[in-house]
């Protein structure tokens, strides 16, 4: 997988989400895909395979926090709750391909 990616893969699964609070401003309970050739597939893959993933924030320029290990809980693409999560994140439906809401694992 790629080293810039927010949804690095390996052997085509996700294995962790390496998210921006100024993409996703709800991270870590919620993640925007965005629409590009890499992070739209990467998101699919990531409501599909329904395996929890560990959450990393970024604090600073190449600092990360770990925020835990969460699974998909729902997933969306149109409707109200899609528009409402859009909403005042900064980007506009057109940039967000899929909506993903988390639930932390173990907590």
């Amino acid at each position: 997988g790629s080293k810039r990616a927010c949804l690095p893969t390996k052997d085509g699964r996700v294995v962790a989400a390496c998210l921006l609070r100024s993409f996703s401003p709800d991270a870590p309970r919620a993640l925007l895909c965005g629409a590009g050739p890499r992070n739209g597939p990467a998101c699919e893959v990531l409501v599909e395979q329904r395996v929890p993933v560990p959450i990393f924030i970024r604090a600073a320029t190449r600092r990360w926090r770990y925020e835990g290990l969460f699974a998909v809980a729902e997933s969306f693409t149109t409707g109200a709750r899609y528009e409402r999560q859009v909403e005042g994140s900064g980007r506009t439906e057109a940039d967000v391909s899929r909506v993903v809401l988390f639930e932390a694992v173990g907590a």
